[in-house]
């Protein structure tokens, strides 16, 4: 009997064991994990750049809104497998240093998992240096040196914004072609940083293709007040070579500029390029100009105003600024409007990718990541359909010929104020930069990282992905391990009450 009952409990403790055992060998529920996301932008100086950074933060968190609850998925604010959106902000205060010492902190400290923004080119091209070495995805926006998805290219970089040479080719339409001004000499002033090089060097190469030319280039410090010299230089040009077109490259603050173009009345020597800028810019700039000089009725690129594009998820995007009574500009004069800004769409769209890629990897392992965002990837975005290109991991969208006008309508947000009004929409593939991307050396191939996944997700018709199952959630584990302890004992109890 002593030995049979010695068996029982044996037998009651295995059948213990065997239940409470797997607890410990199930692996904690990656979704629960939340995925880190570092964004940095200029917050306290940076060279007139600073008050691009609400754009950036107010676009990029609507675009995680819209893409977790608008794109095929219904998880606001979380993968569809649970994971939350975490996200960490880094002042840049516009400084390379401090945004390479900012990057490396939030990645070995804080355990970012993604870096997004770069307002500056110069900073952009730090943080993509800083991306590489810690094989972090690095999705760049504002910044738009051209420079960085061609010669200073690295895997890890991927940038839906525009660059350079969107700007370029509307640019040089406008200031070129028979059906609008078909100038012929053209002058630059330009930012004397890496936004302002890579600006000239792909319109002058535009002009250069299309049979003009280039008689004169100034470059001026981004910190800059006073630009006598710079148009001296323009003027004693234009007195023995009639320049007919100045271009403008610029970045931040342009009243200075403005005022001082004015003031030696260059427009009566040669036509100032039109462009429509930002809502803040093109108003302060109208502020300061003496009538009859005025900024309205200039013509000529605009890489997004809130009215141009026609389609639904910008229509989204400008309700949802009133809806969630987001203005871009209230820190500055207290601007009240509530409509996206210069650079809210391109934050936008840079969400809308981020949310796509990590939610079809979702252990956001980089190299399948890369492999994935290389696959041909396009997404309905602000400026339409985006495409993000393989080849240098540059988005593709439309750009615009716009004039600057005064919005007359009452019931509108920006009433009174000088806002871009289309001319002509111009397709993405008219606008697509050249494919000049260099990594160490060499063309870069996409398609060299690991292959993705084949058997852990699918694509539905609309082509957002349903993501791979989760796996068991930790609570519920441990509870069902609970559960069996109890059973144990009460079976051992009564086995042993029965002998």
């Amino acid at each position: 009997m002593k030995k049979l009952r010695t068996i029982s409990l044996s037998l009651s403790l295995l059948l213990l064991v065997s239940i409470f055992i797997p607890v410990f060998f199930v692996k904690p529920a990656v979704a629960q994990e939340p995925i880190k996301i570092g964004v940095f932008t200029p917050e306290t100086v940076g060279l007139g750049l600073w008050f691009y950074g609400p754009w950036t933060k107010q676009g990029f968190e609507l675009g995680l809104v819209y893409a977790t609850t608008m794109m095929g998925y219904d998880n606001e604010n979380m993968t569809e497998a649970g994971r939350p959106y975490e996200i960490h902000y880094y002042d840049t205060q516009g400084s390379t240093s401090y945004a390479r010492t900012q990057a490396i902190n939030a990645i070995e400290t804080d355990g970012i998992d993604i870096l997004v923004g770069g307002t500056s080119s110069a900073v952009a091209a730090t943080l993509a240096g800083i991306a590489e070495d810690y094989e972090k995805l690095f999705f760049v926006t504002p910044a738009a040196a051209s420079s960085i998805t061609a010669e200073n290219f690295n895997p890890y970089i991927f940038r839906i914004a525009r660059n350079n040479w969107h700007d370029a080719y509307a640019g040089v339409t406008y200031a070129m072609d028979e059906n609008y001004l078909n100038y012929s000499r053209f002058a630059f002033l330009a930012a004397d940083y890496s936004f302002g090089y890579d600006g000239v060097e792909s319109m002058k190469t535009l002009i250069e293709d299309r049979g003009g030319s280039v008689l004169s280039i100034q470059y001026a410090p981004l910190s800059a007040t006073d630009f006598s010299p710079y148009i001296l230089n323009l003027q004693a040009v234009d007195a023995v070579s009639d320049i007919e077109y100045l271009f403008i490259i610029w970045a931040g603050d342009f009243s200075y500029l403005y005022t001082d173009l004015t003031s030696y009345d260059v427009a009566s020597d040669m036509e100032i390029a039109g462009a429509c800028i930002d809502i803040l810019s093109m108003n302060l700039i109208e502020a300061s100009l003496t009538p009859p000089a005025t900024y309205i009725n200039s013509t000529g690129l605009c890489l997004y105003g809130y009215k141009l594009p026609n389609n639904a998820v910008n229509d989204w995007m400008v309700a949802e600024h009133v809806t969630r009574n987001i203005r871009p500009n209230y820190n500055i004069f207290l601007q009240t409007y509530r409509v996206p800004e210069l650079f809210t769409a391109s934050a936008f769209a840079t969400a809308q990718f981020l949310v796509d890629v990590t939610n079809e990897i979702s252990d956001l392992d980089t190299d399948l990541m890369i492999n994935y965002l290389e696959s041909g990837v396009t997404i309905n975005c602000p400026k339409g359909p985006t495409y993000l290109r393989p080849d240098d991991h540059q988005g593709l969208a439309e750009m615009y010929i716009a004039k600057a006008v005064n919005d007359t309508n009452p019931a509108s947000e920006t009433y009174n104020k000088v806002i871009a009004e289309l001319v002509e929409t111009l397709d993405r593939n008219t606008v697509a930069p050249p494919i000049a991307a260099l990594w160490n050396g060499e063309p870069y191939v996409p398609g060299g990282f690991a292959p993705p996944p084949t058997t852990t997700t699918t694509t539905t018709p609309t082509g957002t992905t349903t993501p791979p199952p989760v796996g068991f959630d930790i609570l519920t584990v441990a509870v069902i391990g609970v559960v069996g302890v109890v059973v144990g004992i009460i079976v051992a109890a009564v086995i042993f009450r029965k002998r």
